[in-house]
């Protein structure tokens, strides 16, 4: 990817140069100025390069990107595209203003006549073509590119200052909605420059098409259930139209959507891996259904109060600064406000069972929601001969993805056995499914009920004070060692940013091991 785009900017470097230089260059020697042309080229030819590299921030953004589906690419590497597109057309945006800043101090330089030959607002028209009392339909544009073009160098500033990482995770509401409104920011730029319209148009159509696709699905308010597993585990059971499936060749069980509760936030959605695997309920659900049924399964995170304790033991001046920037107490989580509903309705059945000396049954309660998707991760375990699902925490979702995608293909080879010849069994692949799931001892449910299968292998690996780590390395070692020759061995990696790191490090150094991680950070 990075090879393509050097050549690509080769290319318009190598095609534009000659062009921009020798216009210039005769446009001075005409207007009897010799100073000043190669500098005028250079900024004409940094302002088509960001041209070019704005177009190429805005193709990867769309959600449902056609370059992310023809590609196969995962969300962790369309982001990854669009963060290092960004940052390289904020550079460029730099070096091109600094170019005209430098300008500004030759042409203050040269005499009277020569200042009245180029206009300092806009140097690329000559002075008597924009500026003062031209009438044609571009002068006013011609004059006043400069202004336009301040203006876009501002905003692209503020939104870099929003992606910062300690910005973006501490403040993500802020760092989403400016890139959001950054689109005022490229109908500027085009008004800057003609030719970033050209460059951006692919993009900006995608972003239109993504936008309208996006807000078409989340028009739907969809009525589901929420239960509880205990121990701050919560399952969001709802249907969707089975519309939504349509086209999909659902080859991947690993499915995202984003989630809108507008009880907990109006503003607010998240992504959430469903543990439903997407294909095998389609296939399993009759005909006559208009909707399948899909889950997924959560933990309620509660915001951090600080303990009065570690604050008393904390040095004098750290105290004195607190109480000076008199932080405000952190609002509930986003999955604490969803979850409370539940939480209140168990709270009021309790007590009546209690005044009743009643057992309290199963509680759950009606949930109105949004969503969004889904969106296919580009992996397909189908293809191995092993898959181990190495995750912690909330990563588990994904794993029971596959594990249904596993009982589906176990339970079609089955069915299949009986009609087929021994060589024609070897084109199942799939033979084998180890879940390695690492949880806190204290957050620790039983997973057996949301299995599909007991074909699957599960480990549990519980951690916290006094327990060690999981040994990915020896799991892995311990897993493959009696492999049969040439069989493959693929990972699906999720938990917390710290763990998918150091898996997907042993990952590397395992050579016999290949693998995708899910992640939403960058």
């Amino acid at each position: 990817m990075v090879s393509w785009i050097v050549a690509l900017y080769a290319l318009i470097i190598g095609v534009w140069w000659p062009r921009l230089h020798e216009y210039f260059i005769d446009r001075n020697l005409a207007g009897g100025i010799h100073d000043g042309g190669n500098r005028l080229a250079a900024i004409a030819l940094t302002g088509h390069m960001c041209d070019v590299t704005m177009g190429m921030v805005l193709v990867p953004i769309s959600r449902h990107s056609a370059l992310a589906s023809f590609f196969q690419l995962s969300v962790s590497t369309t982001l990854t595209l669009h963060m290092l597109s960004a940052y390289t057309l904020f550079a460029l945006v730099l070096v091109h203003t600094f170019l005209y800043v430098s300008w500004v101090a030759v042409i203050r330089g040269m005499s009277a006549h020569a200042r009245k030959v180029l206009p300092v607002l806009n140097p690329t028209y000559l002075y008597n073509e924009t500026w003062p009392g031209n009438t044609t339909s571009l002068g006013i544009w011609r004059a006043s590119l400069v202004f336009t073009g301040f203006f876009a160098v501002i905003v692209m500033l503020i939104i870099s200052i929003t992606t910062l990482p300690k910005v973006r995770r501490k403040h993500f509401n802020l760092f989403y909605f400016t890139h959001l409104f950054s689109i005022l920011m490229v109908i500027v730029i085009c008004l800057h420059a003609s030719t970033m319209l050209y460059c951006t148009a692919p993009g900006l159509a995608m972003w239109c098409l993504d936008w309208s696709m996006r807000l078409h699905e989340l028009k739907l308010l969809l009525y589901g259930e929420l239960s509880t597993f205990g121990n701050g585990w919560y399952c969001i059971t709802v249907p969707i139209p089975r519309s939504r499936l349509a086209g999909c060749s659902c080859r991947s069980p690993l499915a995202h959507f984003f989630i809108h509760h507008g009880d907990s936030s109006t503003r607010e959605v998240h992504p959430f891996t469903t543990i439903t695997h997407l294909a095998t309920k389609d296939a399993t659900t009759p005909a006559g259904n208009d909707e399948i049924l899909i889950q997924f399964l959560f933990r309620k995170v509660v915001a951090a109060v600080p303990d009065p304790e570690s604050m008393a033991r904390r040095p004098w001046l750290s105290k004195i600064c607190s109480q000076l920037r008199r932080e405000p107490a952190k609002s509930a989580q986003w999955t604490e406000k969803i979850a409370s509903s539940l939480d209140h309705e168990i709270d009021q059945r309790s007590h009546a069972c209690l005044e009743r000396k009643e057992q309290i049954l199963h509680t759950s309660v009606d949930l109105a929601l949004r969503l969004e998707g889904p969106y296919f991760s580009p992996a397909d375990p189908s293809r191995y001969h092993t898959v181990v699902c190495l995750v912690a925490g909330t990563g588990i979702s994904g794993a029971i993805a596959i594990a249904g995608a596993f009982s589906a293909l176990q339970t079609s080879h089955s069915t299949a056995a009986s009609g087929i010849s021994k060589s024609d069994s070897s084109r199942f692949v799939w033979r084998r499914c180890v879940i390695v799931w690492s949880v806190r001892e204290k957050d620790h449910i039983d997973l057996l009920p949301l299995m599909p299968t007991s074909e699957v292998e599960l480990q549990v690996c519980l951690t916290g004070p006094g327990k060690p780590r999981q040994d990915i390395t020896a799991i892995l070692s311990e897993i493959t060692q009696n492999m049969p020759p040439n069989a493959t061995t693929w990972a699906y990696i999720s938990g917390p940013k710290g763990f998918i790191q150091n898996a997907k490090r042993v990952c590397k150094a395992t050579s016999k091991v290949e693998y995708h991680a899910a992640s939403w950070d960058i």
